[in-house]
């Protein structure tokens, strides 16, 4: 199972970061990646890319692939 990076935004939509780059084998090495201060400057051009400098991030997590696709099939269904 493939696991993702995912950000909730003050203002922007939340979303996932669609790299292959940045897709992860298991829960930990994800969370290990995203804990770690060397890999800040990939995850600010990421967040940058997607909603802009003024926006506040307020979470940052992992999630499984299939959790994803859950939420999007969800989304596309209301």
């Amino acid at each position: 199972m493939k696991w993702l990076i995912f950000f909730t935004m003050a203002i922007a939509d939340p979303f996932v970061l669609t790299s292959p780059l940045l897709h992860f084998e298991s829960r930990n090495e994800c969370v290990d990646y995203v804990n770690d201060p060397s890999n800040a400057s990939t995850l600010a051009i990421e967040v940058i890319g997607h909603a802009g400098f003024n926006d506040t991030i307020l979470q940052v997590g992992c999630m499984s692939e299939d959790k994803v696709r859950e939420i999007l099939d969800l989304t596309i269904d209301t």
